[in-house]
């Protein structure tokens, strides 16, 4: 069972989806209406060419909706990931941890079986994001910006999943018992780091490239230091119910 690799984060993937489908839902869900966002921009940009008023008010919607569609793509990636992250807390409570180690697994290897799975479905919805973002984009005439959001999205949203992975079962002997009951304090970490791709193209929309690309590695470096440190954070008494 140690030795599955990718099969035992997709069987493991599987299983989380099984045990809460509400997360799933409600991040495709989520997902539908940030590429919607997006695409409206292009609607926004033709009232402009066509004399609509523009905006000396406020930040220039045809440029600010798509990456506020950024974050909000990134937040349904997260979402739909949730599942792996309660099964982990269902999993040591109920002793399959402590199963995997009594079968010669480190608790590194443990933490990597989760967050494969965890990447594997948030990697599923980022690709179902990009092809609705490109769809979209076609339709609407703005298949470039559709391009560099789904870029954005990928490069966000693998590291902040990957990260919450091992911010979750760091702490997840502050978890409660009942599964479903509470949600994983790493995933509300998550939604806060990409807090800033939210709410900078409404406030400096010049500026939301750079944030995001900036968002990007930093959380990029703090997965690779996460995933580093994993077995010295996580201590086998942790995988024990």
């Amino acid at each position: 069972m140690s030795g599955g690799g990718g099969g035992q984060g997709a069987i493991i993937a599987k299983r989380g989806v099984s045990l809460s489908k509400t997360y799933a839902v409600i991040g495709i869900l989520m997902a539908l209406l940030a590429v919607l966002l997006s695409s409206a921009s292009g609607l926004i940009g033709s009232a402009s060419v066509t004399g609509a008023p523009t905006g000396s008010q406020g930040p220039d919607l045809s440029t600010a909706l798509p990456l506020v569609s950024v974050a909000l793509q990134v937040f349904a990636a997260i979402l739909f990931s949730a599942p792996v992250l309660l099964l982990y807390v269902y999993d040591k409570n109920n002793g399959v941890l402590e199963y995997f180690l009594s079968l010669g697994m480190t608790q590194g290897d443990v933490y990597r079986q989760y967050l494969k799975a965890a990447l594997m479905l948030s990697s599923v919805l980022v690709a179902f994001e990009a092809i609705a973002n490109v769809t979209a984009g076609l339709i609407g005439g703005t298949a470039a910006t559709s391009l560099v959001v789904s870029a954005l999205v990928a490069v966000i949203a693998l590291p902040v999943v990957a990260f919450d992975s091992l911010i979750m079962m760091s702490f997840s002997s502050l978890q409660k018992q009942r599964v479903g009951s509470n949600q994983p304090l790493g995933m509300a970490i998550g939604v806060f780091m990409v807090m800033p791709a939210y709410l900078v193209p409404l406030a400096v929309p010049s500026l939301a490239l750079t944030v995001d690309l900036l968002l990007a590695a930093a959380t990029a470096a703090l997965a690779s230091v996460a995933y580093l440190s994993a077995s010295r954070l996580i201590g086998r008494e942790k995988l024990l119910p």
